[in-house]
């Protein structure tokens, strides 16, 4: 008949876990006390996890949850451009505009015949934004109120 830590400790290096984490059933019958008496070997003591007469506790601890990149000027590496690259701040632009003027032509407030135009236009690059698209549109008189 062996001590229940010796018990506890084959149990601990079998499940991989620490001594205080291994524990009995709370309730064992007369046939399963008999049985972790007895038990000597590792073989026994495997057949008493497999039984699951002893099991290892859950682990505890905090959940660490995943930190927030910071993504201020100071923290930037790299050139003027690395955070936005200039091809990617024109497509923002040139879709916007392109976009805006898709609008006026469905709200009826531009003619079809000068949305071809204006779209070349928007292609070259000759609009910095949508407002100096508007007010291109406001001085020739093209857009309707």
């Amino acid at each position: 008949m062996t001590s229940l830590d010796t018990i506890k400790r084959l149990a601990s290096d079998i499940l991989g876990v620490g001594v205080k984490r291994v524990k009995f059933k709370k309730e064992l019958s007369e046939d399963e006390r008999r049985q972790v008496e007895e038990s000597i070997t590792r073989q026994n003591v495997r057949d008493l996890i497999q039984d699951k007469i002893i099991t290892a506790k859950r682990e505890k601890g905090r959940v660490s949850k995943p930190k927030k990149k910071k993504t201020t000027k100071g923290r930037r590496k790299g050139k003027k451009h690395s955070k936005l690259s200039q091809k990617e701040k024109w497509m923002e632009r040139v879709r916007a505009q392109r976009k805006y003027l898709a609008k006026l032509v469905a709200d009826g407030k531009l003619e079809r015949g000068n949305r071809k135009d204006i779209y070349l236009k928007i292609k070259g690059g000759q609009f910095r934004s949508i407002s100096a698209l508007n007010t291109y549109l406001k001085d020739n008189k093209l857009v309707k109120e």
